[in-house]
């Protein structure tokens, strides 16, 4: 049967794991123990695998018996065991695999120091921020770990966060790297089911787009795409996710895959170029799936049910399945989920297809199976298949007249025409892990297929295009029936060689192969004059190969380094297809090769159990690719990258109530690549000016009382040109990068407390704030006394807060939650543009936060 209770409601918010040492032991006055023993454990001993049949009962018992078996002193507080072991730990583990697993599965925060197992309290819940020893560490846990999943249904994402963190015995404050880790299980208890709902409260990470489920743009520490190639690489597990092709829309279509079988969701900021390659010049978000129990069957559903202010009726359905096949060795998990949302953009009578409500609704559905294989102690395997569809007839759009810019037809009102869309996606992959003593073998093996399509009627936007065109009089084109569709199919194959961990000299090396094969078609054509302006295809592709390194020196207890490198080649090629040849020549494939590096180094010290002090440099790129031959445009998009250079302390007050996490960074971007606008026609090249990007990030978490958990994330980002930018978008020196707010600052209260013996409650809420941001330049006087003209024109979206509310209990193994989102019903722009016209101005369009919604959510485990 399923334990919720002080399982997940200890969890119930998003959580940031600050640094690396545990909190000190308590001064309350506490039972205590003090096992010691005669031999101490070395750094060996602890990875020595030990064969071990420690039965259920008192956690305080079963670690006795493994600090007798693996020759450890144990200290602590006993009060923190009072739990019960559910299953017997049999078999061959390393000590400290088999410590993560007792306490991981009994929430207890611990440490080892020298050669004692220090137990110091119970873990809490909020947001964690996992922060690995060095980026050697951070590489040998790339992969989903084997002990990340429940081999029993009481296990979860939380738990999983821990037993990775300590695989090569990482302490929770202090790191040259950190991760932010939420539990999307966290985040559904108040009805917060999108990647969007996830960043808001997250410091230095932005979204925009959202006019569509499948749209959406996400920017790091600045560094906006400005482009179709992303900057921010999207992983699930060891897979990298999307196309780095700047002409499949891979910046546009970041996965949101919160509502499938997913344990945590890890936001890696900064550019992680020696780790994960080309794309990630921002960082990298990354998708840690389920395994399947081998150890007993479980069972759970959730239902959620809500209503939109503006909308209506909001539906959700999820289970999964997960059980053994072979205790111990083999064990397989089936998942899915429906969900159907009204929408709440209704479209105007003058559109090309008439009035109609909610018509930003959409149906979407996923699925997933997985299935873990440990054949023997030293092999591991695992397969998986992902699977989602999403259809919708609408999209959040409304258009804006001015400026000052207010809403054409209503606040969510819309003209632009019916719209029917879809979007697929499916991935296969497999991994395959192998210690030889000494040193572990990683290959993953994937095969990505993501097709999205779209018929509308633009002649909103593009109506007056297609008169120009065609030379009749405006007003000619009453309808504009377009149809465009991309995919992506992607084989990755990558192999990595880790060496065990020790205290003097660590290393990872390894190569990646990636193919991937896009397709972009686009039709547009003006009625009722019949006139046929695109009958475009642009085919294209990319291959890269790349080796990699990354080796750690333990220079002393208290102090190491950390140099990686990772070398890799880009192939790209582009063709062009276009029967009227009006806009695009058609043209035979364009070739072109790139060769880039990128590098990371790191130190990290630590002058006591409570602080940890690091400074880390760090590079990114995105590939050079061909371009399309527009006139007037280059045939090569160059390669651009990053340097970034950041500081950083974490650590914790002495009684463990206050801890906290500050960061400084700066960075420089070079060589932009840029959607350049001619007229109406834009393509992709690189902007005449670089980028400077600078700011700062913190999070401060106070835990004054039992129960009650307050914590607090701001950041600041400065991201401006350099000099006039002439070439792309028309803007002057020191105007801010479009999409990037100054402040973004968030902050989440949770309490629990118990309504009876067999029920506990809680309630919590949240405010995120998301700081004013352009979606362009202004232009001006340029420093040479010359006008510089915009070209892409400037809607400045005001702040706002977003207010959310959640109240529920947690009986055994069921959880009825009720919430609110945007509590106060704010009405605010997310996102927009300023798209030119071939007549001259621009038309402005928005998206709309989503209104008030509230629900309700019931979660059952068996």
């Amino acid at each position: 049967m399923f334990t919720f209770k002080k399982s997940l409601l200890q969890r119930t918010a998003i959580q940031t794991i600050m640094a690396v040492g545990v909190f000190s032991l308590a001064t309350e006055s506490h039972a205590s123990f003090d096992q010691g023993f005669q031999n101490g454990i070395s750094l060996a001993q602890a990875n020595q695998q030990i064969n071990l049949a420690i039965p259920g009962g008192p956690l305080a018992d079963a670690l006795t018996q493994l600090s007798r078996q693996g020759g450890f002193q144990l200290s602590g507080n006993a009060d923190y065991l009072a739990v019960e072991v559910k299953e017997p730990l049999v078999g061959y583990y390393s000590v400290k695999e088999a410590v993560a697993k007792l306490l991981g599965d009994a929430r207890v925060e611990y440490r080892w120091h020298e050669d004692a197992l220090i137990i110091s309290g119970r873990k809490s819940s909020q947001l964690q921020k996992i922060s690995y020893d060095t980026s050697a560490e951070y590489e040998a846990n790339f992969a989903s770990y084997e002990g990340d999943s429940s081999d029993g249904a009481d296990k979860t994402g939380f738990d999983e966060i821990i037993v990775t963190a300590s695989r090569r015995s990482v302490s929770l404050q202090d790191t040259a790297l950190s991760v932010t880790a939420v539990a999307p299980e966290d985040f559904a208890v108040g009805g917060l089911a999108s990647l969007r709902d996830i960043i808001e409260y997250t410091p230095g990470v932005v979204f925009s787009g959202g006019s569509t489920p499948i749209g959406n743009t996400i920017t790091m520490r600045g560094i906006s795409p400005l482009i179709s190639s992303p900057t921010v690489g999207v992983y699930i597990d060891d897979v990298p996710i999307g196309s780095r092709n700047p002409f499949s829309k891979g910046a546009e279509l970041a996965l949101d895959a919160m509502e499938a079988n997913i344990e945590r969701v890890e936001i890696i900021k900064g550019p992680q170029g020696t780790l994960y390659g080309s794309s990630s010049m921002g960082g990298v978000i990354r998708y840690i799936t389920k395994n399947p129990s081998q150890g007993e069957l479980s069972i759970s559903g959730k239902v959620d049910l809500s209503t939109t202010k503006e909308g209506g009726f909001n539906q959700t359905y999820s289970a999964s399945v997960s059980s053994p096949i072979v205790q111990d060795k083999l064990g397989v998990s089936i998942s899915g989920y429906y969900k159907d949302v009204t929408g709440f953009i209704d479209r105007d009578a003058s559109s090309a297809t008439g009035a109609a409500e909610n018509v930003n609704g959409f149906e979407t559905y996923g699925l997933m199976a997985k299935v873990t294989a440990d054949p023997s102690d030293d092999l591991s395997l695992s397969f998986t298949y992902m699977r989602s569809k999403t259809e919708f007839t609408g999209v959040n759009i409304v258009p804006l007249d001015g400026p000052p810019f207010v809403p054409t037809h209503g606040r969510y009102v819309s003209e632009e025409g019916k719209s029917t869309l879809f979007g697929v996606f499916n991935l296969y992959s497999g991994t395959l892990k192998y210690d030889f003593g000494g040193a572990s073998l990683l290959s993953s093996t994937s095969y990505e297929t993501r097709e999205n399509s779209r018929e509308s009627d633009e002649v909103a936007g593009l109506g007056g295009f297609i008169e120009f065109f065609a030379g009749t009089a405006p007003g000619s084109v009453t309808s504009a029936p377009f149809i465009g569709a991309n995919g992506t199919h992607k084989f990755v194959q990558e192999v990595r060689l880790m060496s065990d961990e020790n205290d003097t000299f660590e290393w990872t090396v390894g190569g990646i192969y990636s193919k991937e094969t896009n397709t972009n078609q686009q039709i547009l054509e003006g009625l009722p004059i019949n006139f046929l302006l695109l009958d475009l295809n642009f085919p294209s592709k990319l291959v890269e190969y790349a080796g990699f390194a990354n080796a750690t020196y333990y220079v002393s207890e208290k102090f190491d380094i950390t140099a990686g490198i990772r070398v890799g080649r880009v192939e790209t090629s582009v063709e062009t297809v276009d029967g009227p040849n009006l806009i695009v020549q058609s043209s035979p494939p364009i070739f072109n090769n790139s060769t880039n590096d990128t590098y990371s180094f790191s130190a990290r010290y630590r002058p006591n159990d409570d602080l940890s002090l690091y400074a880390r440099i760090a590079s990114g790129y995105r590939p050079a690719s061909a371009a399309l031959p527009f006139p007037g445009f280059p045939p090569i998009i160059e390669s651009d990258s990053i340097w970034s250079y950041e500081i950083g302390a974490k650590g914790k007050s002495d009684d463990a109530k206050i801890s906290y996490d500050f960061a400084l960074w700066y960075l420089n971007w070079v060589n932009p690549q840029a959607t350049i606008f001619l007229g109406s026609a834009g393509s992709e090249a690189n902007a005449n000016s670089d980028v400077t990007a600078y700011g700062m990030e913190g999070s401060v978490n106070f835990f004054p009382v039992e129960g009650l958990e307050i914590l607090t994330n701001f950041s600041y980002t400065n991201s401006t040109l350099n000099d006039d930018e002439t070439f792309a978008f028309g803007g002057l020196a020191g105007e801010s990068i479009p999409g990037v707010p100054e402040w973004t600052t968030s902050i989440r209260a949770n309490y629990e407390f118990s309504l009876s013996d067999d029920m506990d409650g809680f309630v919590g809420g949240g405010l995120r704030y998301v700081g004013s941001r352009n979606t362009g330049f202004e232009g001006g006087i340029g420093s040479d006394g010359g006008l510089v003209e915009p070209k892409i024109a400037n809607i400045e979206l005001e702040d706002y807060v977003l207010a959310d509310l959640r109240a529920g209990v947690v009986m055994d193994n069921v959880i009825v939650s009720i919430y609110a989102k945007n509590l106060f019903n704010t009405y605010t722009f997310v996102g927009g543009q300023a798209q030119p016209q071939i007549n001259g101005g621009f038309r402005a369009t928005v998206t709309i936060v989503e209104p008030r919604t509230i629900g309700v959510m019931v979660k059952l485990n068996f």
